[in-house]
């Protein structure tokens, strides 16, 4: 068929060979006749040129020559090779991959290379964090188990390094075997074990190590230790302690050992100082030491220090304590001084010997046992007893007792500068004696006299006048003829007292004799026996004439007296009585009373009779008679009253006004009661009440009405005799509801109208 090139346009439902090539809308369908998508070809197709599509969906296999995806991708169906700038994702699943990824970057040297530019490998880890990592991060923190080479040539590695051609450079962390070869400077090792040869070592190396084990003799010209465990060091020139802040011992409690000072001794348990029974710790003066006790184990054995094994005397001076023994952060640390003792022990509280002794290098002898000075003592002070000779002078104050002493001194006596304390001075004393002299002066002594004292006391140490005596207690100044206070003496006394008026800040003036107290004036005018109390006022005064004054400066009578007085017994005057004040009598019998008695007339008991009495202004039986001219009985319920008009008032205090007689409660006339007639002509009479004059002439004629019980028929029907039963027959009320009177007959009311 000749080749036509013709242009055809195809519209709406153009079908051509049935279904060879359908047109319908915007569709184009090739061996279908319903295209689904814009060109729907059934069947296999064929394209000499380039295809371009925003996005191809392949859902069945297709067959390509050759793919390239933009300029990084490129499949090569000839050879399979997959080429990319680079490969991202997990490749976990794909197969078929080449069994070596080496390659030969120098082509000649015969051997191939694997190598990452910019970035890390690891070696059993999928996360590695150095240049070269096995196994875990050394680094972490945690540490985690494995090997980590850096970039920088740094090798960090938790396990053993072996090198058996040596090692060159610094070594940091355990070494474990042995070190041969020479070591320039050795900074830390965790336990070396030196052989009797020396290891190699030469010139003059810096080691320092934690553990020394020696099955020989080591010689070293220097050696600083933390800690040594149970050695023996031989021909060493000094031991240096080495000053810091705190050194911290971890404290537990373990069953005693063999190795226990006191094994077999107190307790069966021993303090472990860092796993060691018990040893003897010598400390630096100027270091705080905190014992660690947080290990359970000693919950129940409480950690101290004390003066000696036995525990006596705890040393408590410079302690810290923290947390609770047993728990975590439990401490008790001690700041050793130069003024601790020298010699301490550790100990439990509870169990005995579970500890040892502590030196502390101090320079304070401090202990609670004898202490034996066999060279010459030199001290400040000295406290306490001292035994054995004494050679040379001693200067200071000896205040503990002297069981014996010899003075070898000159001719002119022993001169104390200080203070003598003895149990006997025999012999002069000469010069003045400052403190107190307890005992008897019993030599001859014509007299004694403070010749240039200004006060004199006993005691005390300073007197505030020519003579004072001070005792706490009770202080007496005793003159007399006996050898006893209380015989034959008079004693004047301050506080102490036994008696009634005695008291511990009394006053007394006692004679212990059998003869009178006498007082004596000179004979001389105008003299008199004065009482004050501070320093003018005069309490009593009794003059050279007789007359006795109480309350007053000069009395004019015999007796005077300025204020209240009370006499309890029987009085007898023989003349007239003056009173300007009150008189108070218990009981009395007068034949006349002349005058006026203000205030108050009380008998407490039996009866007092009087022909006339006349109250001015009120008389009160039972209670204060003020307000009403006669009151009976100080309770209000109880209460009769006759105010100052002739009102009477019975159960109340106050009485209605316009009313005569005010009760408060039921009044009852056993005869009659009459109103306004002289006599009555029955029971209740108030049948002439019109004819009423009342007081001031006003008639009573208006009110002459009666007016019964005013209620309603409710109020009415609640009505009963005051004993709860029925009305009684009679009553009669006004009902407010029909405005009529009624009668009660007996079973009902009646109208009286």
């Amino acid at each position: 068929m000749p080749n036509i090139r013709k242009t055809f346009n195809f519209r709406d439902g153009v079908q051509v060979d049935d279904s060879v090539l359908v047109v319908k809308g915007d569709r184009v369908g090739i061996g279908t006749t319903i295209p689904e998508k814009s060109l729907d070809v059934r069947g296999n197709a064929q394209v000499v040129g380039i295809i371009t599509a925003d996005n191809s969906i392949i859902s069945g296999v297709g067959t390509f020559g050759g793919v390239k995806l933009g300029s990084g991708i490129t499949l090569d169906a000839t050879s399979g090779v997959v080429t990319a700038t680079s490969f991202k994702g997990d490749g976990s699943t794909l197969s078929n991959l080449p069994t070596s990824q080496w390659v030969d970057i120098d082509v000649g040297l015969g051997f191939t290379s694997i190598y990452n530019a910019g970035g890390n490998v690891g070696i059993a880890t999928t996360d590695p964090r150095t240049g070269l990592q096995i196994g875990g991060n050394v680094n972490a923190t945690p540490q985690q188990e494995g090997v980590g080479i850096s970039s920088l040539g740094d090798i960090k590695a938790t396990g053993i390094i072996t090198a058996i051609g040596g090692f060159s450079g610094e070594l940091t962390g355990n070494v474990i075997g042995n070190v041969n070869g020479t070591a320039s400077n050795a900074t830390l090792a965790a336990t070396a074990t030196v052989a009797t040869n020396a290891q190699g070592l030469t010139g003059t190396p810096d080691i320092t190590v934690r553990n020394i084990n020696s099955a020989g003799i080591g010689t070293i010209a220097t050696l600083n230790a933390t800690d040594f465990t149970a050695p023996t060091l031989k021909g060493y020139s000094t031991l240096r302690g080495i000053h810091g802040s705190t050194t911290t011992f971890a404290v537990t409690v373990a069953a005693k050992t063999s190795a226990h000072r006191y094994n077999g001794q107190g307790g069966s348990n021993a303090f472990l100082i860092d796993g060691v029974q018990a040893p003897f710790l010598i400390l630096t003066p100027g270091r705080t030491y905190r014992f660690d006790l947080s290990d359970g184990s000693t919950a129940t054995h409480p950690f101290r220090f004390y003066y000696d094994a036995d525990r006596t005397t705890e040393y408590t001076t410079g302690i810290t304590v923290a947390g609770t023994q047993g728990s975590a952060g439990a401490y008790r640390e001690i700041l050793v001084t130069d003024t601790v003792p020298t010699v301490l022990h550790y100990g439990c509280q509870t169990h005995a010997l579970m500890g040892n002794g502590i030196q502390t290098n101090s320079n304070v002898l401090d202990t609670e046992h004898n202490s034996t000075v066999r060279g010459t003592m030199t001290a400040t002070s000295f406290v306490g007893a001292v035994t054995g000779n004494v050679t040379g002078n001693v200067t200071g104050n000896l205040t503990g007792e002297v069981n014996s002493a010899k003075f070898d001194t000159n001719a002119s006596g022993v001169f104390i500068t200080g203070v003598a304390t003895a149990t006997e001075f025999k012999g002069n004393i000469a010069g003045p004696v400052v403190g107190n002299v307890v005992g008897l002066v019993t030599s001859a002594v014509s007299s004694i006299g403070v010749a240039t004292a200004i006060s004199l006391g006993i005691g005390t140490a300073t007197a505030n006048s020519k003579i004072q005596i001070v005792d706490s207690s009770a202080s007496s100044l005793v003159i007399g003829k006996g050898g006893a206070v209380g015989v034959s003496n008079l004693e004047l006394r301050y506080g102490g007292g036994a008696s009634r008026f005695s008291t511990a800040n009394a006053l007394d003036l006692i004679n212990h004799g059998d003869g009178h107290f006498n007082y004596f004036l000179k004979n001389t005018a105008g003299n008199s026996f004065v009482w004050h109390k501070g320093n003018a006022s005069e309490l009593m005064t009794l003059t050279d004439g007789g007359s006795l004054g109480i309350g007053v400066t000069v009395p004019t009578h015999r007796l005077t007296v300025d204020g209240t007085s009370k006499v309890t017994g029987i009085a007898t005057f023989g003349n007239a009585v003056f009173i300007d004040g009150v008189l108070t009598v218990q009981d009395a019998t007068i034949s006349n009373l002349v005058g006026n008695v203000n205030g108050s007339l009380n008998s407490s008991s039996g009866i007092s009779t009087v022909t006339h009495l006349k109250a001015t202004s009120s008389i009160g039986i039972g209670m204060t008679g003020s307000g009403n001219a006669f009151s009976v009985h100080s309770g209000v319920q109880n209460r009769f009253f006759i105010d100052g008009v002739g009102n009477v008032g019975i159960k109340t205090t106050l009485n209605t006004p316009n009313i005569e007689l005010d009760v408060l409660g039921d009044a009852k006339v056993h005869h009659g009661l009459v109103v306004g007639v002289t006599t009555g002509l029955c029971a209740v009479d108030f049948s002439n009440c019109v004819d009423i004059v009342a007081e001031g002439g006003v008639s009573r004629a208006p009110l002459s009405y009666m007016l019964p019980p005013k209620v309603s028929n409710a109020q009415r029907n609640s009505l009963t005799s005051r004993t709860g039963g029925t009305v009684p027959s009679g009553a009669i009320i006004y009902n407010t509801n029909t405005n009529k009177l009624q009668v009660w007959n007996g079973s009902s009311w009646n109208d009286c109208f």
